[in-house]
């Protein structure tokens, strides 16, 4: 199991950061940082915004590494700046919603020209190959304020087995949505939103499942918000 230690030189490592700049960006001593990077001590409380600012993650995956890692900001670029090389394009859809239902997601990502770029150790240190990794635009305040309406989601579609309160992309009544899911005794499974007051959680038996067609597209695994586009 992952620490706290291990979250912040991960992202360190994905962002391309030394311990000078976690110094610069929470005024933390050297010492201090240093003892973040060795495990020696945990980051206290009056650090975690400015820390978690600079590795562009959420206090709480930083602390629990149970939700998702959720960047602030995706740049846009176009098709004439060249890749690093430690960079790979993703398909990205404006709209996934489309290629909902029938088997048709697989089509839709071998035709989709639109494409973000993702660090290679991002998906190397989760175990996620380039070609199980989509993006997709979230639409709608379900999730909310976990998922905003216009953020990036980052889908892994090799890992489709439910963990109970993790997130995952769905296709439902021939819709796209991401929401929480959990196991139900034989077989079922309850839908989850976050925005609980306005969007009610849903069980479906077994049966439900297949009779509504409850497709699991993969675990989104991380959420963006892009600036402008």
């Amino acid at each position: 199991m992952s620490s706290i230690r291990d979250r912040i030189i991960q992202r360190m490592t994905d962002l391309k950061l030394k311990q000078v700049d976690l110094m610069e960006a929470t005024g933390a001593t050297k010492g201090a940082v240093s003892k973040w990077v060795s495990g020696t001590n945990v980051p206290r409380s009056e650090f975690m915004p400015a820390l978690s600012k600079v590795l562009k993650t959420t206090e709480n995956w930083l602390l629990t590494g149970n939700s998702v890692i959720e960047l602030t900001q995706v740049e846009p670029w176009d098709s004439n700046t060249p890749l690093d090389d430690d960079e790979v394009e993703i398909p990205f859809f404006k709209d996934f919603s489309f290629a909902c239902g029938g088997g048709l997601i697989s089509e839709a990502i071998a035709n989709e020209t639109r494409k973000l770029r993702m660090s290679k150790a991002t998906l190397r240190n989760l175990s996620i190959t380039k070609e199980n990794a989509v993006a997709a635009t979230a639409m709608g305040d379900s999730m909310n304020p976990t998922i905003k309406d216009g953020d990036t989601i980052h889908v892994d579609l090799g890992r489709k087995n439910i963990k109970d309160g993790k997130i995952f992309a769905i296709c439902f009544g021939g819709l796209f949505y991401c929401k929480r899911l959990y196991n139900l005794p034989l077989g079922g499974i309850r839908i989850v939103s976050d925005n609980s007051v306005e969007y009610p959680e849903i069980h479906l038996s077994a049966q439900d499942v297949i009779d509504q067609q409850l497709e699991i597209i993969g675990w989104v695994w991380q959420i963006s918000s892009l600036e402008s586009w």
